[in-house]
């Protein structure tokens, strides 16, 4: 009884001080893939653990960071997770983050457990694997909301970001505003790459009923030359089950990191308690290559 006593007179006593809390979550999934090219039918398997850091400081600023077990010494470089703190002022962020165009902006819906490379993903300039290679770029972005409306602005690290050209430009600054509201939401987008290449993208998404749609158009500019890429993507729901089907334009962003023209169909059946039964195909037309998976996927 004095114990329980004790312990009840310390929270008590401490109840207004600033916490500081360390929380853990993970994802896993496992299933089989055929994947692009020829022969390539096997076992698929991942599991991963999220660190998740939180704090308050004594005037009310929140403060935190964020990174997954598997990335924990580029965390430590600021190449993997990411730091922030926020109040009154907004938000700063810095870290291996998305840059402000695509944090507005964002991607339509994609399929399969392992998403299937990702076709549905629109190219951005900011971001740190838009070449669809492994070099990641720490970002710096302050995002200010107010009501329904979101603005951002970021920075790339300086001779860090290839933009997807595979040349080395000295920063990506980009712009994003957003209005989003639980029925739909409109974004704009504008990127510039050390001044050699601009990007401007406009993305949209509205639900109607158990449909859920989403769409953006972006265009690049390279010296004298303009390139277009186009994605859109429905999403139905009924109770458990989700159906998605994507198509998307990046012929003329092949340069850029695109990956031409490409679409999808997938499922997913809600198990509960986390667990999901999800499967999906995908094709690059431009490549003539297709994928298909299926598994179950894990959230902890």
């Amino acid at each position: 009884m004095k114990k329980v006593l004790l312990a009840t007179s310390i929270l008590a006593a401490t109840a207004g001080f600033a916490a500081a809390e360390v929380t853990l979550s993970g994802s896993a999934r496992m299933g089989v893939i055929d994947d692009f090219g020829a022969d390539n039918t096997g076992f698929t398997s991942r599991a991963r653990v999220v660190f998740t850091l939180s704090g308050e400081t004594d005037g009310g600023l929140s403060f935190g960071a964020t990174f997954r077990a598997d990335n924990a010494s580029a965390a430590n470089s600021g190449d993997a997770g990411e730091v922030f703190m926020s109040g009154a002022f907004g938000k700063l962020t810095m870290g291996d983050i998305d840059g402000a165009a695509q944090q507005v902006v964002g991607n339509v819906d994609g399929v399969g457990l392992t998403g299937l490379s990702d076709l549905n993903e629109a190219v951005y300039l900011g971001a740190g694997t838009s070449d669809g290679g492994s070099n990641s770029d720490p970002t710096a972005a302050y995002e200010y909301s107010s009501g329904a409306f979101t603005g951002i602005i970021s920075a790339t690290n300086p001779d860090n970001n290839d933009g997807g050209l595979g040349t080395d430009l000295d920063s990506t600054l980009a712009l994003g505003v957003k209005y989003a509201t639980d029925a739909y939401t409109v974004a704009l987008g504008y990127e510039d790459a050390d001044g050699d290449v601009s990007h401007i993208i406009l993305g949209a998404s509205a639900t109607f009923g158990a449909i859920s749609l989403k769409a953006n158009y972006g265009q690049a500019s390279v010296g004298a030359v303009d390139a277009d890429q186009y994605h859109v993507s429905a999403t139905y729901s009924a109770d458990a089950l989700s159906v998605t089907a994507f198509y998307t334009d990046e012929e003329d962003f092949i340069g850029l990191g695109g990956s031409g023209k490409a679409y999808g169909l997938g499922a997913s059946y809600d198990l509960g308690g986390g667990a999901k039964v999800v499967g999906g195909y995908a094709k690059n037309d431009t490549a003539d290559t297709s994928a298909v998976d299926l598994g179950v996927s894990f959230s902890f």
